[in-house]
């Protein structure tokens, strides 16, 4: 794969490429260089990236056409019904053969699509609770408008020469912004202030910036947003802010880590925890939690 940018370049062949690193590969860097060789080898799966419901969703709000081509919804109801038709005294009728022959039949017939119930939890009914949440937002619906899907960006960093790529939900050109679809359960300020260091969320975001601009999508990224759906009651959508100074501070360790992952890669070392020690043994200090201490 070559550096550029490219508009039709499917979520399949993207994550398929391995010519280039993603944020998912370097944010195990972060966390330490050993467990970055061991995903760097292909002995740890690459996790969410392909999560049916929350591609479903990303599509219906902002692809519709991409949603109709690329989403299939089990129509789980109506295989239950006739299950329940057939023999009415089934207690768990989706482990009838007629449900799961309706079901094999169905995983066939849409073999590498995303699939989702039509109805119940994470389904397509819950998909139009959520798009509606969005809607009945006027600043949600003017940040969608006139606005790219998930492009890729591949380049090759300048300061360590390493080959990266990043595929931004969504880009808003015109105006040199960024924002990124997540589903939740919980999208309060509290909850998703744990998730966004549970998950990195700085992190992948700043290699998104550093893609836009260094791939040429952009020439600088004005605004970074998190777009944050809850898939449950009440659905809520909120729109949270990557502020200027958490980026600066966000986007100092970001360079800091592909530093570490050149060294490593040049010299064939990938230590453990020991590459956050300030001496030359690589001990750590034991950070003894304040909740232990009873005097």
């Amino acid at each position: 794969m070559k550096d550029g940018i490219y508009r039709d370049l499917s979520i399949t062949d993207y994550h398929e490429n391995k010519t280039h690193f993603s944020s998912s590969g370097l944010r195990h860097a972060r966390k330490s260089l050993k467990e970055f060789w061991y995903y760097k080898e292909g002995h740890m799966k690459l996790e969410g990236s392909h999560l049916d419901f929350g591609n479903a969703f990303e599509l219906a709000l902002i692809d519709k056409e991409g949603f109709n081509n690329e989403v299939a919804i089990m129509q789980d109801s109506a295989w239950v019904a006739e299950a329940l038709k057939e023999k009415p005294e089934l207690k768990t009728p989706r482990n009838s053969k007629s449900y799961q022959d309706a079901s094999k039949a169905f995983g066939l017939e849409n073999e590498g699509k995303y699939k989702i119930m039509d109805t119940g939890s994470q389904s397509f009914e819950t998909i139009e609770l959520m798009l509606a949440s969005c809607y009945q937002d006027s600043t949600i619906k003017k940040l969608l408008e006139n606005t790219e899907y998930q492009v890729s960006a591949f380049w090759t960093d300048e300061e360590t020469g390493l080959k990266c790529k990043t595929r931004p939900d969504i880009c808003k050109l015109n105006k040199n912004v960024i924002v990124d679809v997540k589903t939740t359960d919980d999208g309060s300020p509290a909850a998703f202030s744990k998730a966004l260091a549970k998950f990195d969320y700085p992190f992948q975001a700043c290699m998104q910036i550093d893609g836009c601009i260094s791939s040429g999508l952009m020439p600088q990224v004005d605004k970074y947003f998190w777009l944050v759906v809850e898939k449950s009651i009440p659905f809520s959508a909120t729109i949270y802010e990557f502020s200027e100074n958490d980026i600066k501070y966000c986007l100092d360790e970001y360079n800091y880590v592909k530093g570490l992952v050149q060294s490593a890669t040049k010299n064939g070392l990938y230590p453990s925890y020991s590459q956050r020690a300030d001496n030359k043994f690589g001990i750590l200090t034991a950070e003894i939690p304040l909740w232990y201490r009873t005097i």
